[in-house]
């Protein structure tokens, strides 16, 4: 029987600027505090974990007669490695994003340099869109995995899985080296996305139906009540119809989690705000992006800001959900007054209650096979892929600003949210929050226990 290494190196640690750690620090704190008023008690995050992609692979190889082991890339970092993995590997595949792949490249090269015979082999997300790029930055690989499932799984091994086997289950969670309590719960109903804005790679991943609730009927018995479950569609469902349908279906589980989503403007009505509570969903995450138009507009972002704030106020005209509203600084096209307009609607929609959290990013320009960044106005001026991260100084400049303009626009628009998060909530400072902790979320542990 071949020993199939399936490393999960979807998540990570990364240093961040002092500068930012603070900013973030607050923000955390007043996150825990809005949550706590808005959502009430709840099971918080554990920081830990997985891709169900890879999982879904290690299911698979299991299953058709592999001894599959599953590790993550944190414990291989922290860990001796020949302490913390069993026996020897025939093969060892790396689950990548962007920034882990010259961390993986690297654990490769020292895998074969102590087993000469394994096979080292990289996939994931990043390697679906940017396959060429990855092979010609990172030969030391000898085999490459894209696609899904069935397809992802034959490039670990090497050959077409032409075995026949039945859908259940179609994630084997016993594989994980952590009981499920030990994660953070994201599922997927749906892979890909029916739009194709610019800065996204979502649009250019192949589409991919699941079951209707995610598989959550599958584990509900092994989760703590009240544990929250987070569905990772690029917007729930796909499409209208099929959002009511996986509404239905997580509505007969009877379940007691704390449901949230991503799900596009476009699709919240009245009657999607219903079904979306009725099937236990407490919090919905929204994309604006940039308050100025024009930036979206060359982005290729279809739904635009006019939209998006009247949706936002038929959310709380209707629904009780906890309204997250995700932000990207940095876009092409961006200004100075950009970021001027951001920090005005951010600080109106904050003070006013009208969301209940704004999570903003910064742009990163990853790497992707026949994409012209140059035609956007992107310059890249920074190779190294491991800094091509959100929270991170940013790896290029533009033709309107520079990266120090980039930088500064982002830590400012943070510190705009934090100040205008507690003004909302009658507060002058966080200190005023006394010894409330920073909310858990995976960022918190990843990247704000290392200081610079």
């Amino acid at each position: 029987m071949e020993t199939v290494w399936l490393i999960d190196a979807t998540a990570y640690k990364k240093e961040i600027s002092q500068e930012l750690l603070a900013i973030k620090e607050d923000y955390f704190k007043i996150k825990a505090y809005v949550r706590k008023q808005r959502i009430g008690a709840h099971v918080r995050p554990v920081q830990r974990t997985f891709s169900t992609g890879l999982l879904r692979i290690a299911t698979l190889l299991h299953r058709i007669g592999y001894e599959v082991q599953y590790y993550h890339l944190n414990d291989f970092l922290e860990q001796n490695m020949a302490e913390l993995a069993k026996g020897c590997p025939d093969i060892a595949a790396f689950g990548c994003v962007c920034p882990t792949v010259p961390i993986c490249g690297n654990l490769a090269e020292k895998i074969k340099s102590r087993y000469p015979a394994a096979i080292t082999v990289i996939g994931g997300a990043h390697v679906n869109v940017a396959l060429n790029q990855t092979i010609k930055k990172f030969p030391c690989f000898d085999r490459y995995s894209f696609g899904y499932d069935k397809e992802a799984a034959g490039r670990v091994i090497g050959r077409e899985i032409h075995e026949e086997m039945e859908d259940e289950p179609y994630v084997d969670y016993s594989i994980l080296p952590y009981s499920l309590n030990e994660y953070d719960i994201n599922i997927f109903t749906t892979l890909g996305c029916p739009f194709r804005c610019a800065y996204c790679q979502d649009g250019q991943m192949p589409y991919l139906e699941q079951r209707l609730d995610g598989g959550l009927g599958m584990i509900q018995g092994q989760l703590t009540p009240g544990k929250l479950v987070h569905f990772f569609d690029s917007t729930l469902g796909y499409c209208e119809s099929r959002l009511f349908e996986v509404c239905k279906a997580l509505h007969a589980l009877k379940h007691k989690f704390i449901l949230s989503c991503d799900i596009r403007a476009e699709f919240l009505t009245e009657r999607t705000l219903k079904v979306l509570e009725d099937a236990g969903f407490r919090e919905i995450r929204v994309g604006l992006e940039t308050a100025d138009r024009r930036v979206l507009e060359k982005n290729n972002r279809k739904i635009l800001p006019d939209t998006v704030m009247d949706k936002i106020k038929l959310v709380r005209e209707n629904s009780g959900l906890y309204l997250t509203l995700y932000t990207v600084s940095g876009l092409p096209g961006f200004t100075l007054e950009t970021y001027r307009k951001n920090q005005e609607i951010y600080r109106y929609l904050l003070e006013t209650r009208s969301v209940d959290e704004i999570k903003n990013a910064q742009y990163v320009p990853y790497p992707r096979d026949d994409m012209d960044l140059a035609g956007k106005g992107v310059i890249r001026m920074e190779e190294k892929w491991e800094n091509y991260d959100r929270q991170s100084y940013p790896v290029y400049e533009t033709k309107e600003l520079t990266r120090q303009q980039i930088w500064k626009g982002f830590l400012d628009t943070a510190r705009t949210i934090n100040r205008a998060w507690l003004k909302g909530w009658g507060l002058d400072s966080v200190d005023e929050l006394g010894n409330e902790e920073l909310y858990p979320e995976y960022i918190v542990g990843n990247y704000l226990k290392k200081k610079v």
